[in-house]
């Protein structure tokens, strides 16, 4: 990609391993409050149900459909009471310790350093995130990826969530980025961070471990792994 002065990431499974860091989390308070002991669901039966109520939600987050507190609390809401855990303490407990372990976590998508490192000279960096202001910072700082960016744009204190395009221009304009053409998203979320970015008249790479092909249709790539974004760079 030519002329590109500016690049813009998604945080959450782009370059911060949302799901591994999660998992680890919900494992933790999963033995500690003995659910397996206590009410015979193992770790990954309520991993599963827990990924399907926290997709769900999050989805309508991004459509307002839904606020910040009840994806907090109704994710685990659900997913214990599809599990006949009924139980107000603990869901408390598990929405409480989730969001103050869970952005301690370190692990990075695979190749996500060295892609930092092969771009924080050529390019201005900023982020651009839906998730939630008081974890997000943390995360960056955290997991080592804070350094490398100028700008941070958080959906909450924007007041735009993705894919709306008033956030791709938002962070264009406080970035000092002129020209759209010139700027660069990258993301894991077809609708959020690329039809978003697209429709603000930015380019896009999709990133998509499981997609078998790379694709330029619509103007963006798909690539299976941050590694092959250098490739694309050069």
């Amino acid at each position: 990609m030519k002329n590109i002065t500016h690049i813009f990431f998604d945080l959450d499974h782009t370059l911060w391993d949302t799901d591994k860091n999660a998992k680890e989390s919900l494992q933790e308070i999963h033995q500690e409050i003995k659910i397996l002991e206590n009410f015979n669901v193992p770790f990954e039966l309520f991993h599963s149900t827990y990924q399907k109520h926290n997709d769900i939600l999050w989805k309508k987050y991004a459509k307002h459909e839904v606020t910040k507190s009840d994806v907090r609390i109704n994710r685990f809401k659900y997913s214990l009471e599809e599990l006949n855990i009924f139980d107000d303490t603990i869901n408390e407990f598990f929405a409480s310790h989730f969001v103050i372990r869970t952005p301690l976590k370190k692990n990075l998508i695979e190749g996500a350093i060295e892609l930092m490192d092969y771009v924080k000279d050529r390019y201005t960096l900023s982020i651009i995130t839906n998730g939630f202001k008081e974890v997000q910072y943390i995360k960056m700082e955290e997991s080592g990826l804070r350094k490398y960016f100028k700008h941070i744009f958080i959906s909450e204190e924007v007041g735009h969530n993705k894919p709306s395009p008033d956030i791709f221009k938002h962070a264009m304009h406080i970035s000092g980025a002129s020209v759209a053409e010139n700027c660069l998203m990258i993301g894991d979320s077809l609708e959020a961070d690329i039809h978003g970015s697209i429709n603000a008249g930015m380019r896009a790479v999709h990133l998509s471990p499981e997609y078998k092909n790379d694709s330029t249709e619509n103007n963006f790539i798909t690539v299976n792994s941050l590694a092959e974004i250098k490739t694309i760079l050069k």
